[in-house]
């Protein structure tokens, strides 16, 4: 029995074809030899500027030759499409590569003014023109949203087609659940997006003097393969940086030509077309993508990143060396703006976990979130271990890493700088300043419990102070003061470059005392949960 064998089609156009995601993904396409993948190009040489001759004069058949692709061409389809179906079929024939089919088309044909032109690209005909069209078309041009008996007829013997060859299959698969009742409801449960039983209490537990501390990094590699080797369906790779993302997957090897059966993808150097084809696979059903690069690096992929958020895709994206830590290799790969990008999109979690306990909290938390991607940032150098955190607490978005009775200062921080704080509230309690320490790994998350644990983990009345090796926007809601990064970072040991902006234990004491003497002189300290918050929908017919 044959459950699965489709083919993918993509309709393009000229445009398609200048993106760079086109390439990126064309170009891995060939290299894997999928020949279940069938691309029928519109070529009808027109762009919303004009006639693609101002900027697009390739040989798109020679590009495409040139990525290992079958290139077909159909020159006519204007008097009927016989020879665009004997393309199709030739396509289907070859398996061994994808194909691209060449049609050459005239963009608003039949209209008298606007064929052939870009006026036709993106914008209605206009009465007079729709009128001629339809009379070159043999319709009535006073009438609208007319169908002719024979179009009628057209769509219902293949409506008609259709059911039966699903009415075939729907038959084929209840054999199948019946010789196969284990593997069918395999099948079920993967395509329905529920995990495997249990599968999130395989995340790691770090135990404080047992395991020794690690690079994020490395406790999302323990992560991955904790839960890969019983979730099948979880596939990905890393746009060519394995060795430092630390994602291959020790229960399979690569998916090649050779071996379609291996999970771990080797998207090479292209970001924004491996985001895109996480989105594809989810997209498809039955999987569970997963890819990485550096956090840096996202910029190439926002586009697709967006896409998964916007389709509601549980694309889970790893990214590390995610701060201005990473040191010597400067500010082309030091994250500065990239996080609060991140977080100002609809419908994504970031975090950015500081220990194991907190990378375990984010994986359980994005592989539960099954509609909504999510952004784990993850250290490049190793990070302590927080002595109160775990699983339960991180997937609350924040919580008290360190408390005190009545505390006077609230320091938050995210990542490696959670450390530091830890360090300056020992030194700041020694002065006599009794300090709170807050974990926030998800600012998303947190803003989904309730307001009286939002109130009890930041209560907004007491001086408040955030600590992120990032951009400082964003920040403002949940503090009054903060060290952040307003401006790139510098090439150097990631230590030095840390102290050197002021991610240090020593300038978090400093500033904290400032800002507390700061409030003393102003007599009181503004209320960051006293706001109100509107919602701004006024049709939540028209916005689901």
């Amino acid at each position: 029995m044959s459950l699965f064998d489709n083919f993918t089609y993509v309709i393009c156009g000229d445009g398609c074809l200048q993106e760079g995601v086109s390439c990126e993904a064309s170009s891995l396409a060939g290299h894997l030899g999928l020949g279940k993948l069938i691309v029928l190009y519109d070529d009808n040489k027109i762009t919303i500027d004009g006639h693609t001759d101002l900027s697009f004069t390739e040989d798109v058949g020679k590009r495409y030759e040139s990525y290992g692709w079958q290139v077909l061409t159909v020159d006519d389809v204007a008097g009927g499409i016989k020879s665009l179906r004997e393309a199709v079929n030739t396509a289907k024939a070859e398996t061994q590569k994808p194909t691209i089919i060449k049609i050459s088309t005239v963009i608003g044909y039949g209209s008298p003014s606007k064929a052939n032109s870009h006026a036709a690209h993106g914008a209605p005909l206009g009465p007079e023109d729709l009128a001629g069209t339809k009379e070159f078309y043999g319709l009535d041009p006073t009438k609208s949203f007319q169908v002719d008996d024979d179009v009628k007829a057209a769509y219902a013997t293949s409506t008609a087609a259709g059911e039966a060859k699903k009415k075939e299959w729907d038959s084929m698969y209840a054999k199948y659940m019946e010789a196969y009742p284990e593997k069918a409801a395999e099948l079920e449960r993967r395509f329905s997006g529920k995990l495997p039983d249990g599968i999130t209490d395989k995340l790691p537990k770090f135990e404080i003097g047992k395991d020794k501390d690690k690079a994020t990094r490395q406790f999302s590699n323990l992560c991955l393969n904790s839960v890969a080797g019983d979730m099948p369906e979880l596939i990905g790779g890393s746009a060519d940086l394995t060795p430092s993302n630390l994602t291959a997957l020790k229960c399979s090897g690569d998916f090649q030509k050779d071996t379609p059966e291996g999970r771990y993808l080797r998207f090479g150097v292209r970001e924004h077309g491996m985001s895109a084809i996480c989105n594809g696979l989810y997209a498809y059903g039955g999987f569970r993508p997963f890819c990485a690069t550096f956090m840096n690096f996202v910029g190439y992929a926002l586009g697709s990143i967006r896409l998964s958020a916007l389709s509601r895709f549980g694309v889970i994206y790893v990214m590390t060396h995610d701060s201005i830590g990473l040191g010597e290799d400067g500010p082309t790969h030091q994250p500065v703006e990239m996080i609060e990008s991140l977080r100002s999109m609809p419908n994504i979690n970031v975090f950015r976990p500081a220990d194991s306990n907190e990378t375990s909290a984010s994986y359980k938390v994005a592989l539960e979130k099954g509609e909504t991607p999510s952004v784990i940032c993850c250290s490049r150098s190793g990070v302590p271990a927080i002595e109160s955190s775990t699983i339960e607490k991180a997937t609350k978005g924040a919580y008290v890493a360190v408390d005190a009775a009545d505390p006077a200062l609230v320091l938050i921080g995210t990542g490696s700088e959670v450390g530091i704080c830890i360090k300056a509230a020992k030194e700041l309690a020694d002065a006599g300043i009794a300090t709170r320490v807050v974990s926030m790994p998800c600012q998303e998350i947190f803003l989904e419990q309730s307001d009286e644990y939002q109130k009890s983990v930041l209560p907004g009345n007491i001086p408040t102070l955030s600590v992120e090796a990032a951009a400082v926007h964003g920040w403002h809601r949940f503090s009054h003061a903060q060290i952040a990064m307003t401006r790139f970072g510098a090439s150097g040991n990631g230590a030095a470059v840390f102290k050197a902006f002021g991610f240090s234990a020593e300038n978090v004491v400093n500033k904290s005392k400032a800002l507390v003497e700061f409030y003393k002189k102003a007599g009181s300290v503004p209320d960051l949960n006293c706001r109100p918050v509107f919602d701004n929908i006024m049709n939540k017919e028209l916005i689901h």
